[in-house]
Parts: structure tokens; C-alpha cells; sequence
């Protein structure tokens, strides 16, 4: 008999990463840690890995990962499927769909939360 387990710690080893200067506008799909300083319009999908988006960073998209880590700006809506933080300075404007909810004093976040299983 298996024990089934929540995971709530993100996937740690950083694969990608789109840094300053750079602009993407379509369908973004990663695996394991996947950080964000620059904008991306459109849709972020990952069944288990981790989204950052990192203090200059600005995302104006369909997000759909395990976990979504928030210093800078996501526009849209988000389901993540083990956890959201969203950190001091982080700014969130849009609807989460999550288990887990974390917003750090600074933080700010303009939407409705609907918290899964």
C-alpha cells in the first residue's frame, strides 16, 4: 500500500531562465525551475515545475505550474497545483486556484482565490 504525500517544496535546480532585455509573446512550456526577468505574454504551462518570477520580471499570461513564486508582476490567472508564494514587493493582479496560498507582508494581490485539492 502506497502512503500518498503532499509535496510542498519547489523543484530546486534552476534548467531556464529568461533574463532582462528579452520579450516572448506565445505558449511557454518548462520543466523543473523556470525564472522570469524579463516580459512573457500569453500562457506558461508545467505539469510539476516551478515558476519564478523574478523582481524585474512581468507576466501577462495563462499560468498553469506546480508551484508559482511571485517577486515581481504576473496579469492573469493562476492554478498551481502544490503552492503559490507571493513575495514582498511581488504583485499579483488575477484569480488563483491553489492549495496552498502564501502573500508575504508587501505584497500585493488583486483577485479572487479559490483554494483546490
Amino acid at each position: 500500500m502506497k502512503s500518498s504525500t503532499i509535496q510542498l517544496t519547489a523543484p530546486t535546480e534552476l534548467r531556464s531562465r529568461l533574463g532582462k532585455g528579452i520579450e516572448i509573446n506565445g505558449e511557454v512550456r518548462f520543466t523543473e525551475v523556470f525564472r522570469v526577468e524579463s516580459k512573457l505574454t500569453g500562457k506558461l504551462i508545467s505539469d510539476t515545475g516551478c515558476l519564478v518570477v523574478g523582481e524585474t520580471g512581468m507576466v501577462e499570461a495563462e499560468v498553469h505550474a506546480g508551484f508559482v513564486e511571485v517577486f515581481g508582476t504576473i496579469k492573469g490567472t493562476i492554478t498551481a497545483k502544490h503552492k503559490v508564494e507571493i513575495r514582498s514587493g511581488g504583485r499579483v493582479y488575477g484569480d488563483i486556484f491553489t492549495p496552498v496560498l502564501n502573500i508575504e507582508h508587501g505584497a500585493m494581490f488583486d483577485g479572487k482565490c479559490r483554494m483546490i485539492e
